[in-house]
């Protein structure tokens, strides 16, 4: 005999608002057992349920998943008046990204593993985490990704190729970063885009800017 799966079985509550409905479902219960009062009762166990099964049946009927993460990309095009030999020379030495990624504050390469510290705009204190290399395409491509479970997921790559009539070299540079899942995780990507937008764009013209004339132009709103 075949066991159907239902929709309405389905986990589609992420952990952090299941934890929240459960606490704020007992405060609730709590509440209203002091004074018996079944219009609090009923929304509290309602919500113990959601976190404890992560089962949501608002999110059901409208074909909402809070556990479900999307990737967020980020691209940025540039032309640089250098062959793509030398460019993809220092962009693969990681330790180089921060003299012009002025959100890194340092990138430590231990064989092929690397170690990144960063402060992201708006967010108050460093964030660390480790990544590797997963595509090495020498003078054409660099790829890599975060690994062991960072607190945002990310992953980014640069792409080297002929500009067209000997004028240099075209750079594509791609970040991808994971939110958390849910409405939060939503809530920070919207948040987060556009400035990250502008983040990489302004790097990637520093990387131009050292690559053609051996040094970044300084920019007085970045050290304010």
């Amino acid at each position: 005999m075949e066991t159907m799966n239902s929709d309405d079985d389905k986990i589609n509550v992420n952990t952090i608002e299941r934890i929240i409905s459960v606490g704020f479902g007992a405060l609730l219960l709590r509440s209203s057992l002091k004074k018996f009062n079944l219009l609090k009762t009923i929304p509290s166990i309602y919500l113990i349920y959601r976190g404890i099964t992560g089962r949501c049946l608002l999110y059901n009927a409208i074909d909402l998943d809070s556990t479900e993460r999307h990737n967020v990309n980020v691209r940025s095009y540039f032309t640089i008046n250098k062959p793509r030999e030398e460019l993809y020379q220092y962009w693969r030495n990681l330790e180089n990204l921060p003299s012009f990624m002025e959100h890194l504050l340092s990138v430590k390469v231990q064989e092929n593993k690397s170690t990144w510290t960063a402060k992201i705009p708006g967010y108050h204190r460093e964030i660390t985490w480790d990544a590797e290399i997963v595509k090495d395409e020498p003078n054409e491509l660099i790829g890599w990704q975060s690994i062991r479970n960072p607190l945002i997921f990310n992953a980014g790559k640069v792409v080297f190729k002929d500009a067209p009539n000997n004028q240099g070299t075209e750079i594509t540079v791609i970040f991808s970063y994971r939110p958390p899942a849910g409405i939060l995780g939503e809530g920070l990507a919207k948040v987060l885009n556009k400035p990250l937008e502008y983040l990489i764009a302004n790097e990637v013209r520093g990387f131009k800017q050292i690559m053609e004339t051996g040094e970044r132009a300084t920019n007085k709103l970045n050290k304010e």
